[in-house]
């Protein structure tokens, strides 16, 4: 066997942070070519979540081990709404739980020897990471924890009771993914609908804002919105989950320059949507198979236009309803679910711009290019 050959199989590799980007690159293991693999986490609780996602190629593994698909969904505003069909992808909903133990089992199974590593990891130094067990060095590093978000960020805060109710009031067939009539007083708000069955949804109160709210924001606004379009007043919760999703710049946790960044640290985060897991599947996927280092899975206009698309949202949030329910009459189910999933095509691009009001849009985006926006947010 040649030198590089044996190469090959000498590297010993650790990943860093137990979330939904540590575990899907653990489960790659027979990909990293490594002889061992050293997985750290603090302990092996987390709170379950149900993460969203459209069907695309490189989600298929994923899709298999949702909970549910929908071929429809539906977008509604006070005056208008949108419902939107695909047949090649579907809107998936997959439990965080799901995904993870068939993570374990692909990273425990693998032929490289796997270790998981149970203690906070208090610091890392060049390719070494310092726990108190001691130092220990790596050649490479993969570091999944979350980012901070930078002050006065457009946040993503949520929370969702998947619930069980008397009579039969939810369409399983139809996901709605942004309901706006609701209160808009504290923040861009809307609620999320994913019926399981007739008696069973998840309803989940979302805001976007700078600053997250108390849990009785969010579970009365859900009480409300129940009893004015489902006329129930009385339900079952039978699982709550909530959580702060930054829609902008981010700094690391550690600014170590040898570690690899990926997930959110990663910049897997859409920045106009808030959708992740789809990109922290590409974003791993893509530097696994080509054997190379992670990278942004988001495309450098798609970037910009985000940038442009959550500065006109910052400094005109009335308008988001509107925004939003224009941005779907302009595309189909599959152009949609392209859109939001990073595979647009031009013709997808065209009419979203056509879609957008456009003094408002010039505006911003001479303020973007010229790196206005970024020095008001200082």
């Amino acid at each position: 066997m040649s030198q590089k050959a044996k190469d090959k199989f000498t590297k010993h590799i650790a990943i860093i942070g137990g979330g939904c980007a540590g575990w899907s690159l653990a489960a790659q293991a027979n990909k990293l070519s490594a002889k061992t693999i050293s997985f750290f986490i603090k302990d092996e609780t987390r709170a379950s979540h149900s993460w969203g996602f459209w069907q695309m190629p490189w989600l298929d593994n994923a899709a298999s081990h949702s909970r549910k698909k929908w071929h429809s969904w539906e977008i509604i505003t006070e005056t208008d709404y949108v419902i939107h069909q695909s047949e090649n992808h579907p809107y998936c909903s997959l439990k965080s739980d799901e995904w993870i133990n068939w993570c374990k089992q692909k990273f425990h199974s693998a032929k490289a020897k796997t270790e998981l590593m149970l203690t906070p990891v208090h610091k890392t130094q060049d390719n070494s990471i310092i726990t108190n067990a001691g130092k220990r060095h790596f050649d490479a590093i993969y570091d999944s924890r979350p980012p901070i978000a930078k002050k006065d960020i457009l946040l993503q805060h949520f929370k969702g009771l998947e619930i069980r109710v008397p009579k039969p009031v939810f369409n399983p067939n139809t996901a709605i993914l942004m309901d706006f009539r609701v209160s808009q007083k504290n923040g861009i708000h809307f609620i999320y609908v994913l019926a399981y069955d007739a008696y069973t949804a998840l309803v989940e109160s979302t805001f976007f804002s700078s600053k997250p709210h108390t849990d009785e924001t969010y579970e009365t606004a859900i009480k409300i919105y129940l009893k004015r379009f489902y006329d129930i007043d009385n339900f079952e919760i039978l699982h709550s989950e909530s959580g702060i999703i930054p829609m902008g710049d981010t700094l690391k946790q550690d600014l170590n320059p040898h570690l690899l960044a990926i997930g959110s640290n990663g910049n897997a985060i859409r920045p106009s949507s808030g959708y992740a897991f789809s990109f922290i599947q590409k974003q791993i996927s893509s530097f696994v198979n080509r054997k190379s280092t992670p990278k942004t899975p988001h495309k450098i206009y798609d970037l910009w236009m985000d940038r442009v698309f959550l500065a006109v949202l910052q400094s005109n949030p009335k308008k988001a309803p509107g925004l939003f329910i224009n941005l779907a009459q302009a595309l189909n189910g599959d152009a949609f679910a392209r859109f939001l999933s990073g595979s647009a095509k031009i013709g997808d691009y065209i009419r979203v711009i056509g879609a957008m009001p456009k003094w408002l849009f010039i505006y911003h985006a001479f303020k973007v290019l010229t790196g206005i926006d970024k020095k008001e947010q200082r």
